[in-house]
């Protein structure tokens, strides 16, 4: 029994804990490793040197593919963000120092001699060293709401990008999927093809055994040919598409596509049970777990904190200030400057300018909120259209079935009559395209099976129970 595991649920968590402060990242606020997308995720590490399975290749793209790395990222710029918010809130310090070489010049054309016999007028020149060194402290002390609006922003924003992470994430899950799907339906069309050839191989020898017993023509036996040509063309064909869904997997995870993957053998098909909780249920789940719903709604909160902070621009704003300075003309000290203050500052008219922005900022709330909502209808018709294709695949499933066992018994009832004499070459030509026909769509099914599976739980967001269910 898989627990419940909600993968925002751990971003949260994740985006709570204290991480631990350095140079770059003082308060501790930018998470270092990302989240694990399910429960029993292994951590990031080498290639494991066994078969792997599907979850074991879930495990190495979330380490290795570009689309994680790349949100995650974003996610640690987001933090950042609210450092860069936080800093407001602390008083700003500020020290100066440093020598001036100041030097200047008068002329004179004319000059006299005094009483004391010196001359007085022509040239001179002053040269001075002037030293300063000046302290400073800045608080904002009241902005009518800003700071704590734009904090409030960042942190929304933030809460935005784990979202988006988790939605990329589940994204690559499902891609990889997707491709361990692809490749593992390639090689049962390929299993499905060599019974097949061995099939047209069987028919080929009766034909030749019974015209060289004169009892067929020569058209059978070309047919025959032509048929066992035809299925040793499909496999070749089947071969080539086995290794490109291989690279294509490869890269889904983030190898090169010629990586040579060890897989273990494919895991047994979903029951559907996913279906017994119904399409209602199914979507009221999405609605709290989808990562691009909690994203929509990050929005929305992060534009309502910017009208806020958009309004605190035409309210009062009070801070104080002191510093100190320190003046000294080549070794001799001029004079210390100390100073305090506390400064008010009231907006009386900008051009309208902060009405305007109060203006945009509720349009642009307007405008998430309309968002939101219309992510969170998408979200229930994404639900619903894989539920019904899972549906429907399943019962598809069920048919295929029955059509390979009816078509077998009908090709090996055609291929005794033929061999008996009381039956026609073409009706075991027919025969024979049914059962191979029968078997490529039971692949198919299983295929779609498989995918909706894996889709549906991505529509709800909890793909990872899902991938930890066949662990």
């Amino acid at each position: 029994m898989i627990c419940r595991f909600s993968l925002l649920a751990l971003l949260a968590s994740t985006a709570a804990l204290g991480q631990p402060a350095t140079h770059d990242d003082p308060r501790g606020l930018i998470p270092l490793n990302p989240p694990p997308v399910s429960a029993l995720q292994a951590p990031c590490g080498e290639v494991p040197g066994r078969a792997l399975s599907l979850p074991d290749l879930v495990d190495i793209a979330l380490c290795r593919n570009p689309a994680t790395s790349a949100s995650w990222a974003g996610v640690r710029v987001a933090a950042a963000q609210i450092g860069i918010a936080k800093a407001a809130t602390l008083p700003s310090v500020n020290a100066s120092i440093g020598p001036t070489l100041s030097s200047s010049k008068s002329f004179q054309d004319t000059g006299f001699i005094d009483a004391n016999g010196n001359l007085v007028g022509g040239s001179s020149v002053l040269t001075q060293v002037n030293s300063s060194a000046r302290l400073a402290v800045n608080y904002l002390i009241f902005d009518g709401g800003a700071r704590r609006a734009n904090i409030d922003a960042a942190s929304a924003q933030q809460r935005a990008a784990l979202a988006s992470y988790a939605d990329a994430a589940q994204g690559v899950v499902l891609n990889v999927i997707t491709a361990y799907n692809n490749l593992s339906a390639n090689r049962a069309v390929e299993a499905a093809n060599l019974a097949n050839l061995s099939f047209a191989r069987l028919s080929r020898d009766l034909a030749a055994g019974r015209k060289r017993a004169g009892v067929a023509t020569g058209a059978d036996q070309l047919q025959a040919e032509t048929a066992y040509s035809q299925a040793e063309l499909t496999l070749i064909q089947t071969r080539g598409a086995i290794a490109t869904a291989a690279a294509q997997l490869a890269v889904a995870i983030g190898l090169p596509p010629t990586t040579k993957l060890d897989l273990a053998p494919t895991a047994p098909l979903a029951s559907g049970d996913r279906l017994k909780l119904g399409a209602d249920a199914l979507i009221a789940d999405a609605e709290k777990l989808r990562p691009d719903i909690v994203a929509a709604k990050a929005n929305v909160d992060a534009a309502a904190a910017n009208v806020r902070s958009a309004q605190s621009a035409g309210r009062p704003s009070l801070s104080a200030t002191a510093s100190n300075t320190l003046s000294a003309f080549d070794t001799t000290i001029d004079r210390n400057v100390a100073s305090a203050g506390v400064s008010l500052s009231l907006p009386l008219f900008s051009g309208w300018n902060t009405r305007y922005n109060i203006a945009a900022a509720r349009a642009r709330l307007e405008q998430q909120t309309a968002i939101a909502e219309q992510t969170r209808q998408q979200a229930g018709l994404d639900v619903y259209s894989n539920y019904v294709a899972l549906d429907n695949a399943l019962s598809s499933l069920t048919t295929a079935r029955v059509l390979v066992e009816s078509a077998s018994l009908s090709a090996d009832l055609a291929q005794g009559r033929y061999k008996a004499g009381v039956g026609t070459f073409a009706d075991l030509l027919n025969a024979q395209s049914a059962l191979a026909s029968a078997r490529q769509q039971l692949v198919q099914s299983e295929f779609n099976v498989r995918t909706t599976n894996a889709q549906l739980a991505r529509a709800v967001g909890s793909i990872g129970e899902a991938v930890d269910a066949t662990r």
